[in-house]
């Protein structure tokens, strides 16, 4: 029988991969086109915000794939055995 992607992991996945992608067209529009941006004062606070939900993103996304596998099922390995003892 085969094994389907566990909807609530595939979601949670999803999520975070457009946060990501809306961070970086974000911050690709800050970079290279801010001439089209009203308020110039605020951009650096805009471009430290933007940064900031990439970083948050890049991490969720990287943890939901160090500890679950695409089936949505904890991976059998030494790391998170050990997380789980602790």
């Amino acid at each position: 029988m085969e094994k389907k992607n566990d909807k609530f992991y595939t979601a949670a996945l999803s999520h975070w991969e457009s946060q990501r992608d809306e961070a970086i067209a974000t911050l690709e529009l800050y970079f290279n086109k801010s001439v089209g941006i009203g308020e110039h004062s605020k951009i650096l606070e805009e471009i430290h915000t933007w940064t900031h939900k990439l970083s948050e993103a890049t991490e969720n996304i990287d943890s939901l794939k160090t500890y679950f596998d695409e089936f949505g099922d904890v991976k059998d390995d030494n790391k998170t055995k050990k997380l789980l003892n602790d």
